[in-house]
C-alpha cells in the first residue's frame, strides 16, 4: 500500500512537471498568431487528424492562414511548429540555408536502416561538398544543354516510346495513365546514360514500390517491418543500388580508358561531382561510388514527379473540356523539331503552369530553424535554440490575396504576361536548392504531351465512385484512386 501511494504521489508530481513545462512552452510562444488549441495536452492534434482523414490535410493550413494570418503556430502535444505562408518569410526560408537546415532523418534517405538516397546526395546533402556538387551538375540540367538533350529525348519519343505506347492501346481498353507515364519517363533514363540499367517496366514499378513504402504510417511500418513485403523491398533496394553501382563502375573504367578525359553525360558528372580529396589537397581523387549511387537513385525517383504532375493536369482538364479541347488542338497543329518550337507552345505551358499551381509535385515541406541564440525565433521570444518550420506550395498557391479564385483551374490568369509575386509560386522550390531539374522536366513535358497529343485522343475514363485525387497528407505528390483514361489512335 505504502509503495503504491508513493507511486501515485510520483505520477501526479511528474504531470503537474509535465504540465508545467507545456505552460512555460506555450506561454513563451503566445505572442505568435494560432489557432484555439483543441486541448492542454494534444495540442491541435484532434483537428489536424480530423483533416488528415478527410483529405483535406492542407486546405487546413489555408483556411488557418486566412483565418489567423499567414504566419502561425501549431501544436502536436507541447511541441510547437511554426508554419510559414509569408513570401518574405519564405524568402529566408529558401536562402538562409545555414539558418534553416534541412531535416536529414526523412523516411526517403533511410527506410529501416536501408539507404535509399542517404543523405549525402544531390537532393538531401548540404554543406561545401553539396554546394561544389550542385555546381557542377547545373551545367547538365542548364537551358544550354536542353537542345542536345531535347534531340535525343524526341528520337527516343517518337521511336521505341511511341511504339509502346501504340502495342499498349491496341486493345481499346482504357489504361491506367500513370503506369504507362511511368514507364515512358523511366524510358528517358536510357537517354541520360543508364541504358544497361532495368527495363524501362522494370524501373517504373520498382521506383512504384519505394515511393509506396516511403511514406507508410507508424504502425502499418511496424507491421511492414517484420512482414515479407520488408524482405522484398530490402532485396529491391539493394539490387538498384548494386546494378546502379556497377554503372558507374564501368563509367569510371571508360573515362580512365580514355586517358583521365571526363565525361559531360549525367553519370560522368556525377562521377566529377562526388570526387573527394581524401583531406584538402590531395593529388588523385577518390570517387565515391555511394555518393553516386546516391544521386542516381534520386535521379531515378524523381522523375516520377513529371509523371504525377502530368496525371494531375488530367485530373484537372476532366472538369474543363473546352480547356482541354483548347490545349490538344495546340500541341496537334504545333510541329515541334527542335528544342526552341517547344516556346510556339504558349498555350500549354499555361496549362501546365496552372497544374503546377494547383498540384504542385512538391506539396509541403520542412526546415530546422537554427535560433543561433536561445530565446527568438525572428521578433517572438522561444524556449529553444531550435525549431520546426513548416510550409506548403500548395497553400501558398491557394492564396485569394495573390490568386483570385484560385480554386478555379484557369490558364489564362498567366497571359499578359502576368508574373505572381516573388516567393508565392514555387512549383520547383527556389534558391540555392531549387529543382535543378526544372528546365528538363518543363522539356520533358511538353515533349511527351506534344507526341502523345499528335498520335492520340486522350479522354478521361474516371471511376465516378474512386475519382483520381491528390493525397494532401504527403509531401511529395502522391495520388489516391487510379488516373484511367481511353488512348485511342488519332482517326487518320
Amino acid at each position: 500500500m505504502y509503495l503504491l501511494v508513493c507511486f501515485m504521489v510520483f505520477l501526479a508530481l511528474w504531470r503537474a512537471r509535465y504540465a508545467a513545462i507545456i505552460y512555460h512552452t506555450r506561454l513563451s510562444l503566445s505572442a505568435l498568431p494560432q489557432p484555439p488549441i483543441d486541448s492542454f495536452w494534444k495540442g491541435h492534434e484532434k483537428t489536424l487528424n480530423e483533416y488528415k482523414q478527410k483529405n483535406a490535410f492542407l486546405d487546413l493550413f489555408v483556411k488557418w492562414t486566412e483565418e489567423h494570418g499567414k504566419n502561425i503556430l501549431f501544436w502536436i502535444g507541447n511541441i510547437p511548429f511554426i508554419f510559414v505562408a509569408d513570401p518574405e518569410m519564405l524568402r529566408s526560408v529558401a536562402t538562409d540555408i545555414n539558418d534553416f537546415v534541412k531535416v536529414k532523418n526523412l523516411p526517403n534517405r533511410y527506410l529501416f536502416g536501408q539507404k535509399i538516397i542517404g543523405t549525402e546526395s544531390i537532393l538531401s546533402g548540404g554543406g561545401i561538398r553539396w554546394a561544389v556538387k550542385r555546381k557542377i551538375m547545373s551545367q547538365f540540367f542548364a537551358k544550354t544543354n536542353m537542345k542536345v538533350l531535347f534531340d535525343s529525348c524526341r528520337e527516343h519519343m517518337e521511336g521505341p516510346i511511341l511504339e509502346r505506347w501504340k502495342t499498349t492501346v491496341k486493345s481499346g481498353k482504357s489504361v491506367d495513365f500513370h503506369d504507362e507515364l511511368a514507364i515512358t519517363f523511366a524510358s528517358y533514363l536510357q537517354v541520360f546514360g543508364l541504358q544497361e540499367f532495368y527495363p524501362p517496366e522494370q524501373t517504373a514499378e520498382h521506383v512504384s514500390k519505394i515511393l509506396e513504402a516511403i511514406p507508410k504510417p507508424l504502425f502499418d511500418r511496424f507491421r511492414y517491418f517484420i512482414s515479407q513485403d520488408k524482405v522484398d523491398m530490402y532485396k529491391l533496394i539493394q539490387k538498384m543500388r548494386k546494378d546502379l553501382a556497377a554503372i558507374v563502375v564501368q563509367k569510371q573504367e571508360d573515362i580512365k580508358n580514355q586517358d583521365d578525359v571526363e565525361s559531360d553525360d549525367l553519370i560522368g558528372l556525377l562521377i566529377k561531382a562526388n570526387k573527394t580529396r581524401n583531406g584538402v589537397d590531395a593529388q588523385k581523387p577518390v570517387i565515391i561510388i555511394e555518393n553516386v549511387v546516391d544521386d542516381l537513385v534520386t535521379v531515378c525517383l524523381v522523375q516520377d514527379n513529371m509523371v504525377k504532375q502530368l496525371c494531375a493536369l488530367f485530373m484537372f482538364l476532366e472538369k474543363e473540356p473546352e480547356v482541354q479541347q483548347k490545349l490538344v488542338e495546340e500541341l496537334r497543329s504545333t510541329e515541334i523539331n527542335t528544342h526552341l518550337d517547344l516556346g510556339k507552345l504558349v498555350y500549354t505551358e499555361k496549362c501546365l503552369l496552372e497544374a503546377m499551381r494547383m498540384g504542385p509535385a512538391l506539396l509541403r515541406g520542412t526546415r530546422t530553424y537554427m535560433t543561433q541564440r536561445k530565446g527568438k525565433v525572428g521578433p517572438y521570444k522561444i524556449w529553444s535554440k531550435t525549431i520546426r518550420i513548416h510550409f506548403s506550395e500548395y497553400v501558398m498557391h491557394m492564396d485569394p490575396t495573390v490568386w483570385e479564385d484560385p480554386r478555379k483551374f484557369d490558364p489564362d490568369r498567366w497571359s499578359n504576361g502576368f508574373n505572381p509575386p516573388n516567393f508565392a509560386y514555387m512549383p520547383f522550390w527556389t534558391g540555392s536548392r531549387g529543382c535543378l531539374g526544372k528546365h528538363l522536366a518543363m522539356m520533358l513535358m511538353k515533349l511527351t504531351l506534344s507526341v502523345l497529343s499528335k498520335n492520340f485522343d486522350l479522354q478521361q475514363a474516371f471511376d465516378p465512385e474512386k475519382p483520381p485525387m491528390i493525397n494532401q497528407n504527403m509531401a511529395v505528390m502522391r495520388l489516391i484512386n487510379s488516373v484511367n483514361m481511353d488512348v485511342r489512335p488519332v482517326a487518320s
